[in-house]
């Protein structure tokens, strides 16, 4: 991500008559041997990270342990508001420890749970668990010796409390803590949970088997515990779960101390503070990853859901697969966002955000203006996008993150985040004066202002046929979409103006930069709009000497009846069908003839005619145009009339969505 960031850090500035998003700062903490738990901020703007480490070279200062103490430790490390290290600190024992989730209060303190196998990890005095033999000894159902702990990082640094939490196999997943600095842990357990009186559930539902092998394996449910302040009791400890395999997995805290907790197959639960009573539950239909508290909202984050709510931003997958019109579940949903009333009757709001290229929710922050904001990864191909800073670079897995209103109306910013190399956001945390902290990856932390949408903005760029966001093939047409775009509009790519085949207000169409690289090497393009005096975000794509392919569609969305010929030169639709034997003339962008394509028709390869590329009435830029026949259906079959029809070339294949009609004999 490096070099990306270097880019578009030099390039911000560029725009001088528009406020546009903008890096505040971004840094990577220790790459070796690591993973980035979590990050949090505090009301000064500081941020805290932690993770999990094996490198002996992880950078510290003003630490508390500074050296590496066993096979692997946490970390804690603290900026300040301009990205600089105030401390950074290894933090464990001589055996093998690692942070499963973390979060901070508003003073400065940080909390962070996890497991650990070490028998020395460091403990203080007066606290649940000072060591592992005052903990209950419960055999392991799995085999592995193991012990949860809780520790608290003052703001300066300093250690205000460690404790192991319990010795069976209990995994904390999520933790949250209240005004009164009381930490509270969610996660799953396969039983010896320390309990206490008067509780929801003060016992495991379902057996512990005895080998772990066993078919099915050992039920697990769901905990949540409460710890005082100074962690030296247990305000309240209850299983959470039913007769199989459950785990809650989020957890937020309401400012009373009511708490409530997301499990990831089942309903989000609100229990009072005191851990005794159940005070609401709801299913919401999908699967958990992440929660988040607004000002007088609920909001979950995960897969699953159907289709959203009236209103929302997004209602239906932006690219289903099937080639029919309608909705319809499909194999990698999108993500989602939810939005409850605080006290669980009902669903508020819900709104998709993606497509049928698998888009993961692995966090979700609000803040102080109600506005939320999720991040996770996906497929560079699919996510929607508003003033972004870089389009994904294709092939691998890439972060993103996105700003919604509070009513999940409207997307507010929406961009990539990453380059080449497979990135994802793991955490967000909201920053002060309307920015965000994300993290993911090999330990990147970055400071980000989105601020408002402009006047005049690149929100996408995209393949002028298939409509997706995929890497730059040499000489490709491009759709750039936005808004302001003035009669003097002039696109640059790299700082020099290019001739558009057409301007509207709203999109520039145009032929994309023509590429000497090496095939399947990457180079990076920076996109603006010039306009009116003003400039655009400037956009970082990715092409080279790689095949990005998109068919046109009769209707230029890149989704259901294909832009086709038939034989006797007419359009092919439902109504007028091709025939086997005869020959399809089909449309393509994002490749030369020198590239041996290959066409399916319901995946069936069709025997080429002929390859050219030119000009086609009605279609922007030069046209790759392949004409091939319609093959005959296998044996024994009677498929439908309307199937689909992709093109490939080596490992690069055309849009999924798109159709052809066929009469099949």
């Amino acid at each position: 991500m490096t070099r990306f960031l270097a880019a578009l850090l030099i390039t911000v500035w560029l725009s001088v008559a528009q406020t546009l998003p903008a890096f505040d700062w971004a840094e990577q903490i220790g790459r070796a041997q690591g993973a980035l738990t979590g990050v949090a901020t505090d009301a000064q703007g500081n941020t805290y990270l932690a993770g999990v480490t094996g490198s002996a070279t992880f950078p510290v200062q003003a630490a508390i342990q500074p050296q590496l103490g066993g096979h692997q430790n946490v970390f804690v490390t603290k900026l300040d508001p301009a990205g600089n290290i105030v401390y950074s600190t290894f933090f464990g024992g001589s055996g093998s420890d690692g942070a499963t989730a973390m979060t901070a209060d508003a003073a400065g303190n940080v909390y962070v749970t996890g497991t650990t196998t070490s028998t020395d990890f460091p403990t203080t005095p007066g606290t649940f668990g000072p060591s592992l033999a005052a903990l209950p000894q419960t055999p392991s159902p799995v085999g592995v010796t193991s012990a949860s702990f809780l520790f608290k990082m003052k703001a300066d640094g300093s250690l205000g409390y460690s404790t192991y939490f319990t010795s069976s196999q209990t995994t904390p997943i999520a933790i949250a803590v209240d005004y009164a600095g009381s930490a509270y842990l969610a996660g799953t357990t396969y039983g010896g949970l320390p309990t206490t009186p008067r509780v929801y559930q003060t016992s495991l539902n379902g057996p512990i088997l005895p080998d772990f092998f066993s078919v099915p394996p050992p039920p697990t449910n769901g905990f949540v515990t409460r710890f005082d302040a100074a962690a030296s009791s247990l305000v309240y400890s209850t299983y959470v779960g039913g007769q199989e395999w459950e785990s809650e997995n989020a957890i937020v805290v309401a400012s009373d101390g009511s708490a409530y907790t997301a499990n990831e197959t089942g309903p989000v639960y609100l229990f009072d503070p005191t851990g005794s009573s159940l005070i609401a539950s709801f299913n919401p239909q999908i699967l958990v990853q992440a929660m988040a508290l607004g000002p007088s909202s609920l909001y979950l984050a995960g897969p699953g859901l159907a289709q959203g709510t009236a209103g929302a931003y997004q209602t239906f997958p932006r690219f289903p697969p099937n080639i029919s019109s309608a909705p319809a579940p499909i194999a990698n949903p999108p993500a989602a966002i939810v939005e409850l009333d605080p006290q669980l009757h009902g669903v508020l709001a819900a709104t998709l955000f993606g497509g049928a290229y698998s888009t993961l929710a692995n966090a979700i922050a609000v803040d102080p203006a109600g506005n939320v904001y999720l991040g996770g990864s996906t497929s560079p191909l699919d996510p929607p996008s508003r003033t972004p800073f870089v389009r994904g670079f294709g092939i691998q897995t890439t972060g993103y993150v996105a700003e919604f209103t509070g009513d999940l109306s409207t997307l507010l910013f929406a961009s990539d985040f990453g380059d080449e190399e497979t990135f994802g956001v793991s955490s967000l945390a909201i920053g002060p004066n309307g920015s965000f902290v994300l993290g993911g990856g090999a330990g990147w932390v970055n400071s980000v202002t989105p601020g408002r949408p402009p006047a005049l903005r690149i929100d996408s760029i995209v393949n002028a046929a298939s409509q997706l966001s995929d890497q730059f093939s040499s000489g490709e047409t491009i759709s750039v979409n936005g808004a302001g775009f003035g009669p003097d509009a002039q696109l640059t790519f790299d700082g020099a103006a290019v001739p558009a085949i057409s301007i509207t207000p709203t999109e520039i169409t145009a032929a994309g930069p023509v590429y000497t690289a090496a095939p399947g090497t990457l180079s990076v393009t920076n996109i603006q709009v010039l306009s009116g005096g003003a400039a655009s975000n400037p956009v970082l794509v990715a092409g080279g000497g790689i095949v990005s392919l998109g068919l046109f569609s009769a209707n230029g969305s890149g989704l259901g009846q294909a832009y086709i010929l038939n034989q006797d030169g007419t359009l092919n639709t439902p109504q007028n069908l091709a025939k086997p034997g005869q020959t399809i003339t089909v449309y393509a962008n994002g490749l030369n003839p020198e590239f041996a394509a290959s066409l399916y028709i319901d995946g069936i390869l069709c025997q080429t005619v002929s390859a050219v590329t030119g000009p086609v009435a009605g279609l922007p830029g030069n046209v790759y145009q392949l004409t091939a026949y319609v093959p005959k259906p296998p044996a024994n079959t009677t498929p439908d009339t309307e199937v689909p029809i992709v093109l490939q070339v080596n490992n690069s294949t055309s849009q999924l969505g798109l159709s052809i009609g066929v009469a099949w004999e």
